[in-house]
């Protein structure tokens, strides 16, 4: 069985990425939120007068949630290329991709907690 795979060329691999990323951003409300909200906070913690070891804990923590949306997008997508119809199996796939965002907010809440703490308080 041959796979459907090409030789990696990095000009097209990053045109696939860029066209996925676009590709979800024009039809996922949630990952265009989370982005605006993302280059809000960016702004913010820019402009915070905190270390520039946290700010950079702080920026690179909040693409946790976007890279979780993204692989959340991709299961869904998947799992309606396969079926339409309502299937418990399909409902318990896309729930496990919802459940990956909801914990990528938790691990990244607790991230702005500890650094905003120690910021502050050491």
């Amino acid at each position: 069985m041959e796979l459907n795979k090409h030789r990696f060329h990095i000009i097209k691999n990053f045109s696939y990425a860029l066209h996925g990323l676009l590709e979800v951003y024009r039809n996922e409300s949630s990952f265009r939120i989370e982005v605006y909200v993302f280059l809000t906070l960016l702004l913010c913690i820019a402009f915070s007068p905190m270390p520039f070891l946290h700010k950079g804990i702080l920026s690179t923590s909040m693409l946790i949630p976007l890279a979780a949306e993204l692989a959340n997008s991709a299961i869904e997508r998947t799992v309606d290329l396969v079926t339409m119809k309502y299937d418990p199996k399909a409902k318990a796939a896309k729930d496990a991709g919802s459940a990956l965002v909801f914990v990528s907010f938790i691990i990244t809440g607790l991230i702005w907690f500890w650094t905003i703490f120690s910021v502050f308080f050491d």
